[in-house]
């Protein structure tokens, strides 16, 4: 493990490459079974919220019928989480060409929010834990497999393929400190 400011890193994150290849693993980040759905930060549930009515043509009758009767949160403060359809499905979810895609993000590739989706998503496969501060794994579910594979293939590096979501979460220069540690290791090893 690595300390990086007020970060505890786990060195997997430094090492690894990944690609998300949507074709193959068919969007399995936003159905992974176990019924909770994806982490929501405290400061996010306003955005929550907010989106649903920018999310909602893009998503099933049902998926509608759950946000109306159920919200689109579940939990409370400092372990909020999305909901899930059959202990599965985030709420969010909707299909296209047989792929689980995130309405919330769609909404906002189309420009009509500025949310993007949840961090906890937008970091994906990063997971951030609380340990008396902030501390960032790599998770390999099996789902993701075809990421790492691709990522292998192409020689991505996992924190350049997530750089987007990272400055999200910690800023453009601790993102760059992070990329020159990694690539100082690189050269060491």
């Amino acid at each position: 493990m690595i300390l990086l400011d007020h970060l505890l890193i786990d060195e997997a994150i430094l090492h690894s490459s990944f690609a998300c290849d949507l074709k193959q693993c068919k969007g399995a980040c936003c159905t992974l079974p176990g019924g909770a759905g994806a982490p929501v930060a405290d400061g996010e549930v306003d955005d929550m919220y907010a989106v649903i009515d920018q999310a909602l043509p893009y998503l099933s009758e049902r998926s509608r019928a759950i946000l109306k009767e159920r919200g689109p949160i579940e939990g409370h403060a400092g372990s909020y989480a999305t909901v899930c359809i059959d202990d599965k499905d985030c709420v969010f979810v909707y299909h296209e060409d047989g792929v689980a895609k995130c309405a919330i993000e769609r909404a906002w590739l189309n420009k009509e929010t500025s949310f993007r989706k949840p961090l906890s998503c937008h970091l994906f496969p990063i997971r951030v834990a609380n340990f008396g501060g902030p501390y960032l794994h790599y998770e390999q579910f099996d789902e993701c497999q075809p990421g790492r594979d691709l990522g292998e293939r192409i020689g991505l590096p996992l924190i350049v393929a997530l750089k987007d979501a990272l400055v999200r979460a910690y800023g453009e220069e601790l993102y760059e400190r992070l990329l020159t540690m990694a690539r100082d290791e690189e050269d060491t090893a």
